[in-house]
């Protein structure tokens, strides 16, 4: 049945089911209440004699004005006639000259198909039809709330969420060339090894946000890349999948062990990049990030470990939220041709 929408004046269809419901007009998407069922019914006599006495009424007006205009064609007839009958006097010759013969048969230009014509007319009143149909996207705002570019947020656009979120992304997007970045900073090569702190000092949102920086750079590698992640507190806390791994296939698999990864423990990074350094092929470059201070010594066991390759990794070290080790962190970084970076929030 046709209905008429409150808004627009458009005519709206809807199904007997629909009665007493909302739908959307296709005209102005606007939401429109559809009337009761037994209330429809109640209007439809009455719509009914509407219909009638408007008939009526325009009958007898078109009748009225049929006698009005039919008394002054006769009217004016008669002055004309009586005008023209009285003229009196020779009047003025007119010379009618040669008309010029036009021939009929020859167009003297294009032939006009009006069947095709007639079918690009109706090509066009159906295209109309159709786009009238196809509803666009409302432009009116809606209630879900303003959006927020969490990339302004965070010192490297880390995705936002929470770690929960990032466990349906799915493996990710697909990166651009070579390379890797993690907490704003950007490394060459094809394998790369994340060592990350999970001691008791990174607990609540600290750590969360490192486990998202960790997606995000696993998620945004290129496909003929590789990765590993270790985590450290007292002790060295690896991804269970040894080895190097993909960043597609292991990319859900990541997100799920980073779940069951809590801050406990002191700071030791040590035994993280013994094994770092322990791969049969090398990393590439480490990122190495902690958020507090860490035995002196280290620093030198670092060095010992990376001269033992043929070519030294780089080694790009992030203090976090804590200056406390920085000085350290700048001697690791440089001792390998890394670079460093502080990250203050997040």
């Amino acid at each position: 049945m046709q209905l008429t929408c409150f808004y627009c004046g458009n005519v709206l269809r809807a199904t007997a089911d629909q009665l007493g419901g909302e739908v959307v007009c296709p005209h102005c998407h606007k939401v429109v209440r559809l009337p009761e069922a037994e209330a429809l019914a109640s209007d439809q006599p009455h719509q009914e004699g509407a219909l009638f006495h408007s008939w009526l009424n325009d009958g007898i007006s078109g009748f009225v004005s049929f006698i009005i205009h039919a008394g002054l064609l006769i009217l004016f007839a008669s002055v004309t006639c009586n005008f023209q009958s009285s003229t009196t006097g020779d009047g003025v010759d007119v010379m009618i000259g040669d008309m010029p013969e036009v021939s009929l048969d020859d167009s003297g230009g294009e032939t006009l198909d009006t069947v095709a014509a007639a079918s690009e007319v109706t090509e066009a009143v159906e295209m109309d039809e159709l786009l009238n149909e196809v509803a666009p996207p409302s432009a009116e705002p809606t209630d879900i709330g303003e959006l927020i570019d969490t990339a302004a947020l965070t010192p490297s656009g880390a995705m936002g969420g929470g770690i929960g979120s990032l466990s349906t992304v799915g493996g990710g997007g697909s990166g651009v060339g070579a390379g890797a970045s993690f907490m704003g900073l950007r490394a060459a090569g094809r394998r790369f090894c994340i060592i990350a702190d999970c001691s008791g000092s990174m607990s609540g949102a600290k750590l969360d946000y490192v486990k998202e920086e960790i997606l995000e750079t696993v998620g945004s590698l290129p496909r003929d890349a590789q990765f590993q992640v270790v985590f450290f507190q007292s002790q060295a806390v690896p991804f269970p999948q040894t080895g190097w791994r993909h960043p597609k296939r292991d990319f859900n698999a990541l997100s799920e062990w980073l779940k069951t990864v809590g801050p406990q423990g002191g700071t030791n990074p040590e035994p993280a990049f013994e094994i770092a350094m322990g791969y049969s092929q090398r990393p590439d470059a480490i990122f190495f990030m902690t958020d507090g201070m860490f035995d002196a010594n280290v620093v030198d066991q670092v060095r010992r470990l990376n001269s033992q390759g043929n070519a030294k990794v780089k080694i790009h070290a992030i203090s976090f939220m804590d200056r406390t080790a920085e000085p350290l962190m700048r001697k690791i970084a440089g001792d390998s041709g890394g670079e460093y970076r502080h990250v203050q929030a997040f």
